[in-house]
């Protein structure tokens, strides 16, 4: 499976290759779109919300949302390529969803709260689980990257393999109920910008390895993720790993 940007990444922990696939081009309606959504970033920074379940702080923050899903929308149209990706398709949520924003975690441990109260214990057991089998699988490629280095005439990822690696796995996400997203209304960015062009067969972890399959990651342009960034750390209440399994279990409790 080969995995591209649509633009230049912007992330909290260190960028990664982009594969082989060539960026697809963005359009200057799509660049509108994007410096309407600084605008509004902005404006949400200096809005001075003492809480991001605030409404007006969620009123906006959805705006953002529907911006960045407009962008993405625009570049896909001018590619001329069809996304396979659509509500009610979870094939691909398994992966170890990483860089949740602090406040979307809460807006989403919040929506749990006031919707699925009843499933918090499985999802929080299913997070710590899952969790566990992440730390233990980090430790393991750990130990077999270092014993083959001296051998390898190419650098690999350590992160891609481990996360390929727990991709692999088939772990469904513990936010999935028979198959479908109960948060979907207020999913995390990260879950957003995942866009595959191909036929969902071919996305399954058993498949992760079998020929091309050619998936996108539409990340925000450079300012609208700092700007971005600057909202996680305003709303931070819990430091380290912000992948979500990590994350939601100390927003619940």
């Amino acid at each position: 499976m080969t995995t591209t940007r649509a633009c230049p990444p912007v992330k909290r922990d260190a960028p990664r290759p982009a594969g082989r696939r060539k960026l697809l081009d963005v359009p200057e309606c799509a660049r509108t779109i994007q410096r309407t959504l600084i605008e509004r970033l902005e404006s949400l920074l200096s809005c001075g919300a003492s809480s991001c379940l605030d409404e007006s702080f969620r009123r906006s923050w959805e705006s953002v949302v529907s911006l960045l899903e407009g962008y993405q929308r625009t570049i896909i149209e001018a590619s001329g390529m069809t996304a396979s990706c659509r509500k009610g398709c979870a094939v691909c949520c398994c992966h170890w969803v990483e860089d949740v924003n602090s406040f979307e975690a809460e807006i989403i441990a919040d929506y749990l709260r006031k919707n699925h109260g009843g499933s918090i214990p499985r999802i929080v057991e299913k997070c710590r689980s899952d969790k566990g089998r992440f730390e233990r699988l980090k430790t393991i490629v750990e130990r077999k990257l270092a014993a083959v280095k001296s051998t390898l005439n190419r650098e690999i990822d350590g992160t891609d393999l481990l996360l390929a690696s727990f991709y692999q796995l088939g772990s469904e996400c513990p936010l999935l109920d028979n198959g479908g997203c109960m948060i979907y209304r207020v999913r995390p960015m990260t879950c957003r910008m995942y866009v595959s062009f191909s036929d969902p067969a071919r996305c399954t972890p058993e498949s992760i390895n079998e020929g091309e399959t050619p998936t996108y990651l539409f990340d925000p342009e450079e300012e609208a993720g700092r700007l971005i960034g600057r909202l996680h750390g305003r709303f931070m209440k819990f430091d380290g790993d912000t992948g979500l399994r990590s994350l939601l279990p100390r927003y619940l409790f």
